[in-house]
């Protein structure tokens, strides 16, 4: 099974609801909201918590890989 995202104008939505409904298409909306988890991170990246400060990427990845 393949997963599309598309855009469909309001006025045409019924109408391409009922079509994907008879071609047996599993129709669900997509979710925009940021889990809890996800929004506490973004906050404590934005209060510059718990990030990992390094002079350069070969100095980044040793302090990742110790």
């Amino acid at each position: 099974m393949e997963t599309f995202v598309i855009s469909v104008p309001e006025q045409k939505s019924t109408l391409v609801k009922m079509l994907l409904k008879e071609l047996g298409v599993v129709i669900s909306k997509e979710s925009k909201t940021p889990n809890k988890t996800t929004l506490n991170s973004i906050k404590k990246t934005q209060k510059g918590e718990g990030l990992t400060k390094s002079m350069d990427h070969i100095d980044l990845m040793d302090k990742l890989n110790s």
